[in-house]
């Protein structure tokens, strides 16, 4: 064999190897808001809820829809129940700590709430769930947050401190 021969035959090699290793690395699925809670609610049972629209997340939550690329955010539709799931979508860093902040205050809100009124609501906020998966921040506040937890620790989340 040639030295051109060779030299292409390494190329070609090269070449196949580095599209094999890095095929897929740009088509790396997203977490959507949606589908992530849908498949929560499938987990584990949840009281009655409501699902909120852009227009009320600032009563809540403290930031508007404008701070994330998408949200499902649902919570309890009665208010005698700390039942919520949320999932946010940030845009960056900056409207991640805005987010968490105002997650931090509906969880504040929620326990003065409950505190004095129903001991049950209230652990189940002291015991809520708050993870981050890629650029998703989830808020779960159910009866078995274990089982949450174990699916979305088995899909990479990680808790938010």
């Amino acid at each position: 064999m040639t030295y051109t021969k060779i030299k292409s035959i390494v190329a070609l090699v090269l070449v196949t190897i580095v599209l094999l290793t890095t095929s897929g690395c740009g088509d790396a699925k997203k977490v959507n808001t949606t589908d992530l809670s849908e498949e929560i609610l499938t987990l584990t049972t949840f009281s009655e809820l409501k699902e909120l629209s852009g227009a009320s997340l600032p009563s809540y939550f403290r930031f508007s829809d404008g701070s994330v690329k998408r949200f499902n955010v649902r919570i309890s539709a009665t208010g005698e129940s700390a039942d919520t799931l949320a999932c946010f979508e940030v845009k960056d860093k900056e409207q991640r700590t805005t987010a968490i902040k105002g997650i931090s205050q509906y969880l504040s809100d929620l326990s003065t709430f409950f505190k004095p009124t129903m001991e049950s609501e209230y652990q189940k906020v002291e015991n809520r769930l708050l993870v981050e998966l890629d650029d998703v921040i989830v808020l779960v506040i159910c009866n078995d947050i274990e089982t949450v937890w174990n699916y979305l620790a088995s899909l990479g989340a990680k808790e938010v401190i």
